[in-house]
């Protein structure tokens, strides 16, 4: 009882279809490819096929350690986790109808390029992730794929929920009520900590970025001399295409980044772009066919990151500020002054509370030992090198109406929400054609 309880607090309408986009979707994708596919709904003008319903199970057993042995609790399973897909497909169809709603190539390429380096922080070394992707028949740019089809998917649906739920309130009653109803099977408010940083990015310098299009020029020049494309994407590029010889396969208007994609359907096939600069870095970009509104593409990619030189620069400057604050120089002020932080750096650098069990684990090590008002050696992390702060602890304790208002209030919410999401999405059954065959 308590686990479902705790269950209906969280969800927000998809609690059991979690896009869990960890290096578990590879095997589930690639031995969903091995089954004979049939139809198991039809949502619309939709389909969901018996493989993609066998991967969620995959995933799901995977997240909450279901066995999948017993064949009447893995049925029963795959009946819900088939309606929820239905739901999901709903929401998609009606957010692909909102012309409000837009989520941008560069937005999905920014979130796929995050979820790659999560992914690749599972494994010791760059060589063990690519082991592991050959081992799962797949390439770089083909998880790549991947994770960009399911991540737009995903954003216009979290939008489109957002936008319709986002006034959603909870009176004073409501809370009172949910709190009598559910207090039994609320969570103890875990060991948690208040923390302040300040975060110092590390950007290439002009030496850097001049130096960066030096290359890009040569490889250019190299490519427009007649050398193979392919080899020079395989020994030049930065992009994880390189190692399919840049190839990008075919894609549409609307996949690519803007500033790409205008460069790249203005090729006629054959043609090699000049130098295409986006936020990535320099781009060389052959068109090698054109079928429809399709173009078949290969580019190669001089990634603008920083040099070595550019990393110590920051990390010196880092020390210098840590001998500062221990000097007796106010952090709030310095994190106001040099944080690359937008959003804390207004507020002196404060970052708010954290359940200590959810820290990421580099920033677990850096104040775990730390006392309050204590401030961390500089800590790296992918956005840069960050100076913590702890600025309180409080240690794990039940919640109460008196204490934790705001936190239940939250949670009331939640549930409220989670019972209109159950209503829209079944409006919605009632407008849409659906069919369920499994």
């Amino acid at each position: 009882m308590k686990t479902h309880k705790l269950k209906l607090l969280i969800s927000l309408g998809r609690a059991l279809l979690l896009l869990i986009f960890s290096f578990h979707l590879l095997s589930g994708l690639s031995s969903a490819q091995e089954v004979l596919d049939r139809i198991v709904a039809v949502v619309g003008n939709q389909i969901i096929l018996e493989s993609e319903l066998k991967t969620q199970l995959t995933l799901y057993a995977t997240q909450f350690g279901v066995d999948l042995k017993d064949e009447e609790k893995q049925k029963g399973l795959e009946k819900e986790l088939l309606e929820q897909m239905v739901n999901d497909n709903l929401l998609l169809i009606q957010a692909e109808k909102d012309t409000t709603i837009q989520v941008t190539p560069k937005e999905v390429e920014t979130a796929v390029e995050e979820q790659l380096k999560k992914v690749k922080s599972q494994f010791a070394s760059e060589e063990a992730f690519q082991n592991q992707l050959k081992a799962e028949g797949l390439t770089e740019n083909e998880l790549k794929k991947k994770y960009k089809e399911q991540i737009k998917r995903q954003m216009l649906i979290d939008r489109l929920s957002s936008k319709k739920l986002s006034r959603v309130s909870v009176s004073t009653k409501e809370v009172k009520d949910f709190y009598q109803t559910y207090k039994d099977s609320i969570p103890d408010q875990p060991q948690s900590i208040k923390l302040s940083h300040i975060l110092l990015e590390i950007k290439p310098s002009q030496n850097t970025l001049d130096s960066l299009k030096r290359k890009a020029e040569t490889v250019l020049d190299l490519a427009k001399k007649g050398e193979d494309f392919a080899t020079l994407a395989l020994k030049y590029s930065d992009d994880p295409s390189g190692q399919e010889g840049g190839d990008l396969g075919f894609f549409k208007k609307g996949e690519m980044i803007e500033k790409f994609e205008k460069v790249a359907f203005a090729l006629n096939p054959g043609e090699i772009s000049d130098l295409v600069e986006t936020e990535f870095g320099y781009h060389i970009i052959k068109v090698e066919e054109k079928k429809d509104d399709e173009i078949h593409a290969r580019h190669i990619l001089i990634l603008i990151r920083p040099s070595e030189e550019d990393t110590l620069r920051v990390k010196t400057f880092a020390d210098s500020l840590c001998q500062r604050i221990l000097g007796g120089e106010d952090f709030g002020e310095l994190a106001k002054k040099y944080s690359s932080d937008e959003d804390s750096r207004k507020m002196g650098g404060e970052l708010g509370w954290f359940p200590v069990e959810q820290i990421d684990p580099e920033f677990k090590e850096a104040v775990k030992d730390l006392k309050v008002g204590e401030i961390s050696r500089p800590s790296p992390s992918q956005f840069g090198i960050h100076i913590f702060k702890v600025l309180d602890r409080k240690e794990q304790r039940e919640l109460t109406l008196e204490d934790d208002w705001d936190v239940i209030k939250e949670m009331a919410r939640r549930k409220k929400t989670n019972q209109e999401v159950t209503k829209w999405v079944e409006k919605m059954r009632q407008e849409t054609y659906v069919e369920i065959r499994l």
